[in-house]
């Protein structure tokens, strides 16, 4: 398992980019947005939440084969990250879990709004309700652009 430091888990639970990848039995991957990353306390597993209405062929290829990478990138400085693992479970988000998607939608949003893109625009990618995925992290990757890009963490 990979570790998070302090410093990657202020990166990934910030207004960063989320997207979700998976694949399916055949290797033909499928992309969604995530939101609300959260790393867990131990520090090698964390939550990320899918539109519920559009998690449908990420659930069914991370159940069939439990394969998961996910991407951070913040609009801004361009610093993206990359965690590969595995798939642990799927649920319904409590109270608290819609306020971290809340706030993390929020942070997203200024940070898109620095960069000139209208936020009528950036809300139109979310729906209300989510989905709770949690995932092993066994891997870390820088893939900021440039010489260090696929570097491992």
């Amino acid at each position: 398992m990979y570790r998070i430091d302090d410093a990657l888990k202020e990166f990934v639970e910030s207004g960063v980019a989320v997207i979700v990848g998976t694949g399916d039995a055949r290797g033909r991957p499928h992309v969604a947005y995530g939101w609300g990353p959260r790393v867990r306390t131990d520090r090698t597993t964390m939550d990320v939440f899918l539109d519920l209405a559009r998690s449908g062929a990420s659930i069914a290829n991370l159940r069939a084969n439990g394969r998961i990478a996910v991407t951070f990138a913040h609009p801004v400085s361009y610093q993206s990250v990359q965690f590969k693992g595995t798939f642990l479970d799927a649920g319904e988000p409590d109270d608290a879990d819609t306020a971290w998607v809340r706030r993390h939608r929020e942070e997203f949003l200024v940070a898109t709004s620095l960069i000139g893109d209208p936020p009528a625009v950036i809300q139109n990618r979310w729906l209300e309700e989510v989905l709770r995925i949690a995932m092993n992290v066994e891997r870390a990757f820088d893939q900021t652009p440039g010489p260090d890009a696929g570097r491992p963490l």
